[in-house]
């Protein structure tokens, strides 16, 4: 597949998720997708998902844990079969009330017309601190 093309595809996927269709999210991974967010204490859906069903688990876990307040990939830069893309969000935590925010990056790769990767990397203390009960993780900076 060409970069126009793969970019579309990476498109769709963020307004599958946007428009909380998780189901056709999930039919343009490919069934062994890497999903790796960075380990971060105290975030329920951090670390390393494998196949369809972890990521799945993935989205289900976070939807448990925070609200979206804003989340808007912003540019789009492909080479080969990787796709790029620049964002920022802003999430309320549930259990703790905490906002976190944070500009991303996301590291797509396509193989065959389906994502077989995404690596996404992040202010990992912000989102570890807005998931910390008060106090813990303060002294870390």
């Amino acid at each position: 597949m060409n970069e126009e093309t793969n970019t579309k595809l990476i498109q769709q996927a963020y307004q599958s998720i946007k428009t909380g269709d998780i189901p056709s999210f999930l039919d343009i991974l490919a069934e062994n997708v890497l999903w790796i967010m960075p380990d971060m204490p105290n975030v329920p859906f951090a670390g390393t998902w494998q196949g369809r069903d972890q990521v799945g688990q993935f989205f289900r876990r976070m939807v448990e844990v925070q609200n979206v307040v804003e989340f808007e990939p912003a540019e789009f830069i492909a080479k080969g079969e990787k796709v790029v893309v620049l964002g920022h969000f802003v999430m309320r935590v549930k259990a703790t009330g905490k906002v976190s925010r944070s500009h991303w990056v996301h590291v797509w790769k396509v193989d065959e017309g389906k994502i077989s990767y995404m690596r996404e990397y992040v202010d990992s203390l912000a989102v570890s601190r807005a998931h910390s009960p008060a106090g813990h993780l303060e002294a870390a900076t």
